[in-house]
């Protein structure tokens, strides 16, 4: 019986504290569609939605060291905030393809954003490519070189 109230309280908790919570889903592409490392993909997965996800602790940790240094938490937070107010709030994102480029391989990553008209009576979408550039150091680690929203 007490397990019973506490699912039902978890459950009606769940449905009180998400009301116009955004549900981020992932598009995974089929294995023979990535023209990249198992390990530069995944690094970026993980970099692209931390940024969905709004997690700037975990993006930020995704960077390289010298790259921390300059793009900060703070720094996450204000870039993020900007593209929200312009595109609306992420709700989903997939990847497209790699790019060839010698040493470095530019993912694309299309992210798509939803927003309301001021009366809240239209939803208008927008859709966005992130590009994150990976590649390999020493053969054996993945590392981010740069990224950016077009």
């Amino acid at each position: 019986m007490k397990k019973t109230l506490f699912a039902l309280f978890c459950g009606i908790a769940v449905s009180f504290f998400c009301t116009g919570c955004v549900i981020v889903k992932e598009y995974a592409p089929e294995k023979d569609k990535i023209n990249v490392a198992p390990q530069e993909f995944e690094l970026a997965r993980k970099l692209v939605r931390a940024f969905v996800t709004n997690d700037g602790k975990t993006f930020v940790s995704l960077l390289p060291e010298e790259t921390r240094a300059k793009f900060t938490v703070e720094n996450f937070e204000k870039t993020r905030k900007s593209l929200v107010e312009s595109v609306g709030e992420p709700v989903e994102y997939r990847y497209l393809t790699t790019l060839e480029l010698a040493a470095l391989h530019p993912q694309i990553w299309k992210v798509r954003f939803k927003r309301w008209n001021v009366n809240r009576t239209k939803e208008y979408t927008s859709e966005v490519i992130f590009k994150v550039v990976t590649g390999m150091f020493n053969k054996d680690e993945a590392v981010i070189t740069g990224f950016n929203f077009q």
